[in-house]
């Protein structure tokens, strides 16, 4: 669909360099939990990649001022989901919405430009957002049925425990070898030019981790590959994106690409060198990243969805995110 539609003070548009989108990096700080996912590049970069239907980008102005953004598409088969909806921790309106009427409002505008409309699915929504209770007001307001359909826990370390992390024997244990084997090198890397040359190594590391287990690196699909290769390119201006190497012997031992975005240092997608698993390499690469937190004053290093062993070693907290539906009544209970 193209143009764009009015419904009350919400304006629906199908271009992520819309005017009214321009405050997009102003507002998202505003937002309950400002996370990476809901930034502009990353959810353009997604849209180019992966994206499919429509995409309905939603306003909610005042004044000719936009306070919130619902970032959505719709699917063929007339479902509407945040973009992002696969390969984001977390999901969330964009900006301050407080309101279940400005809320009702922007569903309602996106919902009318759906043909066979068949309901909202809202995956990854932060625990701690009001996000949910929100919905489950605007479902009412629409003459919907809010459903919860599932929780996944999200640990996290707040930056009082990170002296004690760093100074895990275990951790250091593992350092002490490379440290004494010719020592190692922690780069970082937050520009894309520096980036986009470390990519293919990062991506055939990952491929060798976890090749021959059940669960096959996400890069045997070249789609990812350039998802990652367009985010890197898309996050350049941005500064958040954090792609760390650790040197050691003339050869890249492990890799992270990650984000450190309105005080929030994010471990999402780590490797190592398989050949080194015994020398415990992605210890070493976790201490780093502690380490490298700390020297960016974060307020939280936030180890993302999943509820992995060595997560739970560290987490002081475990919030959880939470995916909603908004259906129609006889729809309800699938």
């Amino acid at each position: 669909m193209s143009g764009q539609a009015v419904s009350h003070d919400v304006v629906v548009m199908g271009d992520f360099d819309a005017p009214l989108l321009s405050v997009w990096e102003t507002i998202a700080l505003r937002s309950a939990m400002p996370t990476v996912f809901s930034t502009r590049p990353w959810l353009r970069a997604w849209w180019a990649t992966y994206g499919r239907g429509d995409l309905l980008l939603a306003a909610h102005v005042e004044g000719g001022r936009t306070l919130a953004v619902a970032p959505l598409f719709a699917d063929e088969d007339g479902w509407v989901y945040f973009v992002g909806s696969g390969g984001s921790d977390y999901l969330d309106f964009v900006g301050c919405l407080d309101s279940p009427n400005a809320l009702a409002a922007m569903l309602a505008a996106v919902r009318e430009r759906v043909p066979h409309f068949q309901g909202f699915r809202f995956y990854h929504v932060p625990g701690r957002s009001p996000t949910g209770a929100l919905l489950r007001h605007a479902a009412g307001l629409l003459s919907l049925d809010w459903e919860q359909e599932g929780a996944m826990a999200a640990p996290e370390m707040s930056m009082a425990a990170i002296d004690d992390a760093i100074a895990k024997k275990s951790l250091r244990r593992h350092c002490s070898y490379f440290e004494r084997e010719g020592g190692y090198v922690a780069k970082h890397h937050a520009h894309g030019a520096e980036i986009g040359p470390l990519l293919d190594g990062f991506f055939e590391q990952h491929v060798q981790r976890w090749s021959g287990t059940a669960h096959p690196s996400l890069f045997n699909n070249p789609t990812h590959r350039a998802f990652y290769r367009r985010l890197a390119a898309e996050s350049d201006a941005s500064r958040w994106l954090r792609f760390t190497a650790i040197e050691w012997q003339g050869r890249i031992v492990a890799y992270h690409f990650g984000f450190s975005f309105a005080g929030r240092f994010t471990w999402y997608k780590p490797t190592f060198d398989i050949a080194l698993a015994r020398r415990s390499p992605g210890e070493v690469l976790l201490r780093e990243l502690l380490v490298r937190a700390r020297t960016e004053d974060a307020g939280v290093f936030d180890f993302g969805i999943g509820d992995e062993p060595f997560k739970q070693r560290f987490a002081t907290t475990v919030p959880v995110v939470n995916t909603f539906a908004l259906v129609p009544a006889q729809k309800a209970g699938r």
